[in-house]
């Protein structure tokens, strides 16, 4: 089986899992998006597991869930099984299962799985990014968005890991009053896939796992756009430590969002 046919199917299962559990229990106790768990998580994760162990069982893997397990190959599979927890707990349809393989630094392929959007994001190295219509059926390559003023621009952004809510207000109010306007999605896979896909213009994060960036970094650059850190510095995907957290930005590679901060 190809990577990606890999990938797909195991995204898909794990996305069925979720979908058939979303919205049949009551909706789950509230905090932020980095302390919400759910039984599902560690349910997609068992899943995801045993399908890489059964079929690539030399492969490193590193997931929210289970954590890094090194192993003597290129290859590290990476995993958010459940990326979107808050949203997925009360009742919000935008959540994800984020599955990407990379080799050596670079990614090769990822899939992004929204079964509650029955949309699929996926992207090959050098070969494009991908949207798939789950209920029609329909496959389209997507590009980052012409936007090219930074006032037009949708600018979406997640808390991350960071805790200093001070320090989120400080670098948001230096972009907000040049934009068209600010969102929150809430599950950061699908906010760089919607940035990939052109619905939105930029994107910025605060130390935030490498979980939830791997799979989007790749969709989005195959897409063409581009992402830095919080100095202006473009990122390439060597910049990416596997445990690492990264204050992160991303835009079309248009809007030069980076020289907001």
């Amino acid at each position: 089986m190809s990577y990606l046919n890999f990938t797909i199917k195991t995204a898909n299962r794990a996305g069925k899992i979720l979908y058939n559990s979303f919205r049949r229990e009551k909706a789950g106790k509230r905090g932020t998006s980095k302390e919400v768990k759910s039984v599902f998580d560690k349910v997609a994760d068992d899943l995801i597991m045993a399908s890489i162990k059964d079929e690539y069982p030399s492969h490193s893997y590193f997931t929210e869930e289970t954590g890094f397990v090194k192993k003597d190959s290129p290859f590290v599979w990476v995993v958010d099984p459940l990326d979107g927890t808050g949203n997925f707990e009360n009742h919000n349809p935008f959540f994800s299962v984020a599955i990407s393989l990379w080799k050596d630094g670079e990614p090769l392929v990822s899939v992004m799985e929204a079964p509650a959007l029955q949309e699929r994001f996926l992207a090959v190295k050098g070969k494009g990014s991908f949207l798939i219509d789950l209920k029609n059926k329909k496959k389209r390559r997507v590009r980052v968005s012409a936007i090219g003023k930074r006032e037009k621009a949708y600018i979406v952004f997640c808390e991350g890991g960071e805790k200093n809510k001070e320090r989120i207000v400080e670098f948001l109010s230096c972009i907000y009053p040049q934009s068209k306007d600010l969102r929150k999605i809430g599950s950061a896979s699908l906010e760089l896939a919607f940035l990939g896909a052109g619905r939105v213009d930029g994107y910025i994060t605060f130390q935030i796992p490498f979980y939830d960036l791997a799979a989007g970094l790749l969709f989005l650059h195959e897409a063409g756009g581009s992402f830095y850190d919080f100095q202006g510095k473009k990122l390439c995907f060597d910049d990416f430590q596997i445990e690492g957290k990264f204050d992160f930005i991303a835009d079309n590679n248009k809007i030069q969002l980076a020289g907001l901060v």
